[in-house]
């Protein structure tokens, strides 16, 4: 991922530890998604739960679901976080210096 937006100049990163809370969204969507999977193919077969290939679609769908949904849940982190904590005067001149066209 970039450090910083090509057109605006935003720094993504806003301080160390950034992250944590796209770490937290993205374990919050794979949770979720285990228990629809997990739930859903014991519901839709039973009483003859083929129990083997649950655990197998379920395991592959959730080893898949971290990797392909972390960038969707970092820009859904920045912006939660931009809604509650606006940038900062620091931050707007800084992405105003990296900017292609500064002052455009």
């Amino acid at each position: 991922m970039k450090d910083h937006c090509g057109q605006c100049g935003l720094q993504f990163e806003r301080e160390e530890g950034y992250w944590v809370g796209a770490l937290i969204i993205n374990t919050t969507i794979t949770f979720g998604t285990f228990l629809v999977v997990f739930v859903g193919g014991i519901l839709l077969t039973w009483p003859e739960v083929p129990w083997t290939l649950v655990g197998v679609i379920t395991i592959a769908i959730n080893g898949a679901i971290p990797v392909v949904f972390y960038p969707v849940s970092k820009t859904l982190w920045l912006a939660l976080e931009l809604g509650w904590h606006p940038l900062e005067d620091h931050e707007i001149e800084a992405a105003a210096t990296r900017a292609p066209n500064p002052g455009t």
